[in-house]
Formats: C-alpha cells, structure tokens, sequence
C-alpha cells in the first residue's frame, strides 16, 4: 500500500501549504510545507507499513475521504504521529492493518486513549469502538471538526452547561482536575456521542 502512504503524504505537505499561505502568504506557505513534510514522510511510511488502508473498497473509501474532506485531521494527525514517534511511542503493525487507523502502543497518559485524525495513541480491546468513532467524526465533520471539538471545550469550560444535567454518580465533580476530567471532558460533544454508542467504564 505505497500508493496510500504517498497520497496521505502528499494531503499533509499540501495542507500545511495552504494553512501557511493563510497565515502569512506565499512565505508562509512554503514554511507551512517544509514543516508539514517532516511529518508527512514518517506518517506516509506508517500508512505504508501497517496497511491501514489494505483490504476492502471501504478502506480505499476512507484513504480518498481521509487525502481530501478530512485532510485537515490528517495532517494533525501526522503532526500527532511524528510527536509520538519521537517520544519514543511505537507504531502496532498488526493492529493497524486493514482498519483505517493507525495504532500507537502508548497513550499520552496511562489508561486513556486519545485520538487525532486517524492515530490512534494508547487503544486498547475495551475501548476501541469509542476511539473508533473519533475517527469516524472526523471524517464526517472534515474541516470543521477540530474547529467544532476545540470550541465546544471552551465553552463547556467557561460556560458549563453540562452542570444542569450530568450524571453526578458517574461523573464526580470534586476539585478543580475533576471540573475537567469529569465535567467538560465527557459532555463535549464528540466525547457525549462516543459514549453514548459505546458505553465505555
């Protein structure tokens, strides 16, 4: 699967470009495609190498929605990826293939998973079908679901809605680290949706 891990590579180098261009014109472009391309090429490899993307017409589906609508999560992604990589975080081959995402061994924090465009750091069996879906936002949303996600964060931080209906059994809301850990973390959307279709402890 070369021709996948080039297409992706080549949807990151060219986002970067044009979120450059956007920010400071043609300089600004060029800058925004050198620094994309240092993460295009590990995060192209991994496409390559695991075969994220191998298998079904579905798969080729994913890889076309993931080079174009939802290029803007990739290219996070592949920023996401390479940080890890560097950390020394490892990419799981086997659990990769044919499933249109690309698994990290470890997460940023023991026993939570975090995912950003198709990477996905510290999956495990119990919780995949919530991260799963995470991918699948993306891909729905396109460009405007990290706009969506971030904005929500805020506003659910400053303006705490959630405050009206969350379940205080389930979520405790204590001290200042379970404001966000129990209270905005799980009542933003995306987070709302994915644990409403896959109840995860």
């Amino acid at each position: 699967m070369v021709v996948a891990g080039v297409i992706q590579g080549v949807a990151v180098t060219v986002v970067g470009a044009v979120i450059g261009l956007w920010l400071a014109g043609t300089t600004g472009s060029l800058v925004g495609a050198a620094i994309s391309l240092l993460a295009a090429v590990p995060y192209g490899r991994a496409v390559a190498r695991s075969r994220c993307y191998f298998g079904t017409g579905r798969n080729v589906a994913r890889c076309i929605v993931d080079a174009t609508w939802s290029s803007l999560n990739s290219w996070a992604g592949a920023i996401y990826y390479g940080i890890h990589r560097i950390m020394g975080n490892r990419l799981d081959l086997s659990r990769s293939q044919g499933t249109g995402a690309l698994w990290l061994e470890r997460g940023v924090v023991s026993s939570y998973a975090t995912t950003i465009g198709i990477v996905k750091a510290g999956s495990n069996d119990s919780i995949d079908r919530h991260e799963s879906l995470h991918i699948f936002q993306a891909r729905l949303f396109g460009p405007l679901y990290i706009p969506l996600v971030l904005l929500n964060y805020v506003v659910a931080t400053i303006a705490p809605y959630w405050l009206l209906f969350y379940d205080k059994s389930r979520w405790p809301v204590t001290s200042f680290g379970t404001y966000f850990l129990n209270g905005v973390y799980p009542h933003v959307w995306n987070e709302a949706w994915a644990y409403k279709k896959d109840r995860v402890p």
